[in-house]
């Protein structure tokens, strides 16, 4: 080999070329000469390989008959692991006939399972002695001894039993002598999450749901989150050992004030009686208390949450208006109007209004008239009309195009039709209507192309109820984050803007709809 031409092994230095082909050589003659897993895993393979070979069966639910000892027992511990394999070994296992059906099938012999499951048991409770639960993550490993593993064969063949429909063994009746919930309906990490919160609350932590459980950890706490949201669809049995954190469905649907919510709500009173309202800046102070923030953090609770807080009650009380379903800062601009004198400021802001009378909420234009503002009490001071003509925007064709397209002018910033940079153009125009600088003229083009190219609410709701739409028209199943979004329009519901309301009940969802209407209205398409 020293003879061959330098170009047949380009940039390699000579010993690690011998080393190359002495490896392509051994490869040729065992692809698995040299495995990625450990060579006492291999060895034991071609024992199971010679075996069947030589013209045996591996019977996997008869506890493989006709096999060693050792042997049996390496392959029963393949089929209890047979998930945690890598795709390579999983291979070589279904050579010699263990599949994965076949592998969850398995069982060990009656004498050696007798003898096995008695050593388990006992380090099972010694470890139960020790952390108060079964709930062992797999790779657990108690006194030299596998247990994570073991515990999951166990939990293995309980559930096949239980599939069956096969009375309970007294090998989990054991287990389930030692911890009720070894082995559970739902999912270990659910178990072990509740595990390790039960742990918590027994060292004294307190489960306070008004401050979104502060003195856990940020995972924990969103845990707990969602077992509220979600209280009404757990297992009875999730909802007792809830209880036994203090989390009961009374608690769950009735959220009290707790000292330091009462300490804000006094804050907040002395705040409305001096200023009127609760429409405060973020950064807002009141008596060394930051109100501002904290009542930033109310209201998205409050948006959060499938049912109030106390104390959500006790605000809006004092104001009505403390959490509107508009933005803040229109609040706030309102409460300014309506405290201080006219000026050129408040002008402006109350012929903003009027212009953008259509696109309000009705509860904003009750709030309005109330004031004096309303859509015909225009003052004489309007704006001059153009006497020149201005040819069109170029943007206009480009608009219209897509909207022949797509139907609508729901456009991504980085859309470009045919070169022109559409959607930032579309961003200019809204800014420029927002700021009443849009001609008239692309005004009323770009209305009769789309009436809701420019909506009064966030445009990220928009882009999101197209996607429903388009799902909706092509009879296409409602992807989860679609779903999710679905949901949360039934919970807000009196809160959305009425052409929100309308729009979605043109894609078939009324405020009576619940979270089974999107699989009921994907079968009905797919009938």
């Amino acid at each position: 080999m020293a003879g061959q031409p330098a170009q047949q092994r380009p940039g390699l230095p000579a010993a690690s070329w011998r080393s190359l082909a002495r490896a392509l050589a051994l490869s040729a003659i065992d692809p698995w000469w040299n495995p990625p897993w450990a060579l006492k895993w291999q060895r034991s393979w071609h024992q199971a390989h010679t075996h069947v070979q030589d013209g045996h069966v591996l019977d996997a639910a008869a506890g493989f008959p006709g096999t060693s000892s050792a042997l049996a027992t390496w392959l029963i511990n393949q089929c209890a692991q047979y998930d945690t394999l890598q795709p390579d070994q999983q291979d070589l296992i279904a050579r010699i006939g263990l599949t994965a059906d076949r592998a969850r099938g398995a069982a060990a012999r009656p004498a050696e399972r007798e003898a096995d499951f008695a050593v388990g048991l006992g380090y099972a409770r010694s470890y139960h002695s020790a952390h108060g639960t079964l709930a062992a993550a797999i790779s657990t490993v108690h006194d030299g001894f596998e247990l994570g593993r073991w515990l999951r064969r166990q939990r293995q063949h309980a559930r096949t039993d239980a599939d069956r429909g096969s009375p309970q063994s007294a090998a989990a009746e054991a287990l389930t002598a030692v911890d009720p919930w070894w082995c559970p309906p739902w999912s270990m990490a659910w178990q072990r999450a509740w595990q390790d919160i039960h742990h918590q609350v027994q060292a004294g932590h307190q489960l306070d749901a008004m401050h979104e459980f502060r003195s856990f950890s940020s995972t924990e706490r969103a845990w707990l989150r969602r077992q509220i949201t979600r209280y009404g669809g757990l297992h009875p049995g999730q909802q007792r050992l809830l209880a036994d954190i203090g989390l009961t469905e009374e608690s769950t649907r009735t959220r009290s004030v707790t000292p330091y919510a009462e300490t804000a709500l006094e804050h907040a009173r002395g705040y409305t009686a001096t200023h009127g309202s609760l429409a405060t800046p973020y950064c807002a102070v009141h008596d060394g208390f930051p109100l501002g923030s904290w009542l930033a953090r109310q209201r998205l609770l409050a948006h959060n949450a499938n049912t109030p807080y106390a104390v959500h009650r006790a605000l809006t009380t004092l104001d009505p208006w403390w959490n509107p379903p508009w933005p803040m800062r229109w609040q706030r601009a309102y409460h300014h109007a309506c405290t201080t004198p006219i000026s050129s400021t408040t002008h402006s802001w109350a012929s903003a209004q009027r212009a953008a009378w259509r696109r309000l909420h009705p509860q904003q234009r009750a709030l309005l008239t109330d004031i004096g503002i309303t859509p015909e009490n225009r003052t004489a001071t309007r704006r001059r009309e153009a006497t020149r003509s201005y040819p069109p925007s170029p943007g206009l064709a480009h608009a219209r195009a897509w909207a022949e397209g797509t139907g609508n002018l729901c456009v991504p910033k980085s859309a470009h039709h045919e070169g022109f940079p559409l959607g930032v153009w579309l961003i200019q125009q809204r800014r420029k209507a927002g700021q009443r600088r849009l001609s008239p003229a692309t005004l009323h083009a770009l209305d009769t192309i789309d009436p809701w190219w420019n909506p009064p609410w966030p445009f990220h709701w928009h882009r999101t109820y197209h996607h429903a739409q388009s799902c909706h028209r092509t009879s296409q199943p409602y992807p989860p984050r679609i779903t999710s979004w679905i949901q949360t329009q039934h919970r807000d519901w009196p809160r959305l803007h009425p052409q929100q309301q309308h729009l979605l009940t043109t894609i078939g969802f009324t405020p009576d709809f619940t979270s089974d209407t999107c699989s009921t209205l994907d079968n009905r398409r797919n009938a």
